[in-house]
């Protein structure tokens, strides 16, 4: 049904592009089905980041293995090289150029982020606010907090009924998926009524630099250490790992992909069974390379295409958000659009792209969960060459 919904999507946001160009001014009518759907989506944002990270935070924290830290920070590691690599991509390309959603005026005032503002606007001052994301990055910290501290008090209890919530969030959250095409027809056509075409090309355009980025990602945080650090036949590594991009292609998920993952790096890559059990299923957790590109893409582009001056303080505010986002929240139903959101949110970037974005996202969908995968492998090979074993499930540098 999930594949259906996303064919269904992609068909409401061609209905919608064609529906602005013909009806033109009468679109507006129905302009209030997708802001239903961008303002639900904003009240459910803080709520399933909380129980969500919370939870995550407190499973990863029982583990205290010194391999496991040292995993983790070789994932930020590639992240933080792949959102560069994909800036610089995006810079490049630059493909919100000539497109402004917006006049400069509506949002500077939303968008001036500043490090006296993160601290003075850290804590919140009113209740509301958490229901309108107004307090996202306070949100983040607090669901860190709360997930360490329950696992050193061992509430076992208070995470289960957490989880719960965040369950019964999910499936209110899967109930919305139903709603997205209607959404996306309602966005689109309003949008393309205000911009013409230039909306849809905005959409072909972020595809094609979301594979460029990824492309270049691939190479330069791949393949160059596979094939320097762990002395790799690339072509060989290539013919054995291409099932597996055929199989994420095809699900758009890390998680149906994971038995044929761990079996590759077992059997075909013979990478040690012990490092692999723990690799490869926490990067399908934190979902790092794919993330990366998505992250830097989407946060670039929208500061465009709102006019939206990056500086140095937002770019590395950016980069921070990205790296919460990217490691604390996994498994959320339709997680890109629902991220994405969260992201621009916490940025201070209007919503109005997501309508083209959930229409586009099954695309992009497919590359950044190729990259994930391929980035989990590429871990676990480097790993496994520069660690060995020290005792029973602890590892050191070779």
């Amino acid at each position: 049904m999930k594949k259906r919904i996303s064919v269904i999507t992609l068909i409401s946001l061609i209905i919608g592009v064609i529906m602005g160009l013909i009806l033109k001014g009468n679109v507006s009518k129905i302009e209030f089905l997708g802001t239903f759907y961008l303002d639900f989506l904003k009240f459910l944002i803080t709520p399933i980041l909380f129980t969500s990270i919370s939870a995550s935070i407190y499973d990863s924290s029982k583990n205290k293995s010194n391999f496991v830290v040292k995993t983790v920070i070789l994932f930020v590691g590639m992240f933080l090289v792949s959102f560069v690599v994909s800036s610089i991509v995006v810079w490049i390309i630059d493909p919100a150029k000539g497109y402004v959603f917006v006049d400069t005026e509506n949002v500077v005032q939303t968008t001036d982020i500043k490090i006296s503002g993160i601290f003075l606007n850290l804590l919140p001052k009113d209740i509301k606010g958490f229901f309108t994301g107004k307090y996202l990055f306070f949100t983040i910290i607090l669901s860190y907090l709360v997930g360490v501290i329950s696992a050193k008090v061992k509430a076992e209890t208070f995470i289960e009924a957490l989880k719960k919530v965040r369950d019964y969030l999910y499936q209110i959250l899967g109930f919305l998926t139903y709603y997205t095409p209607i959404a996306v027809l309602s966005l689109m056509a309003v949008n393309t009524n205000k911009f013409g075409l230039a909306t849809l090309l905005a959409g072909l355009k972020y595809i094609i630099t979301a594979y460029a980025c990824g492309i270049v990602v691939l190479f330069l945080v791949m393949v160059i250490p596979l094939k320097y650090i762990c002395k790799l036949d690339l072509k060989e590594l290539i013919r054995k790992i291409y099932p597996i991009w055929t199989m994420t292609l095809a699900t758009c998920s890390s998680a149906a992909t994971l038995p044929y993952t761990i079996k590759l790096c077992k059997e075909e890559l013979n990478v040690d069974s012990k490092i692999t059990d723990i690799v490869v299923p926490l990067g399908c957790t934190i979902h790092m390379c794919g993330g990366a590109v998505s992250f830097s893409l989407l946060g670039l582009f929208c500061a465009k295409i709102f006019a939206v001056e990056v500086t140095l303080i937002t770019y590395l505010y950016m980069i921070l958000i990205a790296v919460l986002l990217n490691m604390s929240a996994p498994g959320i139903p339709n997680g890109g659009v629902v991220i994405g959101a969260t992201y621009l949110e916490m940025l201070g970037i209007p919503l109005s792209f997501m309508g083209l974005y959930a229409g586009i996202y099954k695309i992009l969908d497919m590359l950044y969960t190729t990259l994930n995968v391929t980035g989990d492998i590429s871990a676990n090979l480097i790993l496994n060459s520069t660690m060995k074993p020290k005792e029973k499930g602890v590892y050191e540098m070779k």
